[in-house]
């Protein structure tokens, strides 16, 4: 599904007062619709939570993705893999 489709999804879902968190791996097209937490992955469309048989890198996004729908202070807050470094 389009990442500005979910974003869109999710802020309704909130609107109702249910809270949410989007995974995203293109933050330039889910950013645009402003979705109200969203946790980036360096990884390639289709793994978005993980890489096919990484439980734990998936774990680790689902982690991620609870600590911000309760930590997260205030709309738009993000949670984005480093970088690499160089």
């Amino acid at each position: 599904m389009c990442h500005q489709t979910v974003s869109l999804v999710a802020r309704g879902l909130e609107d109702a007062g249910i809270p949410t968190a989007l995974v995203s791996v293109m933050p330039p097209l889910s950013g645009a619709a402003r979705p109200p937490r969203q946790v980036i992955r360096r990884l390639n469309i289709g793994a978005t939570v993980g890489r096919p048989g990484d439980v734990e890198g998936q774990l680790s996004t689902l982690r991620r993705m609870i600590a911000l729908i309760e930590g997260a202070a205030a709309f738009g807050a993000v949670d984005a893999d480093a970088k690499p470094s160089a």
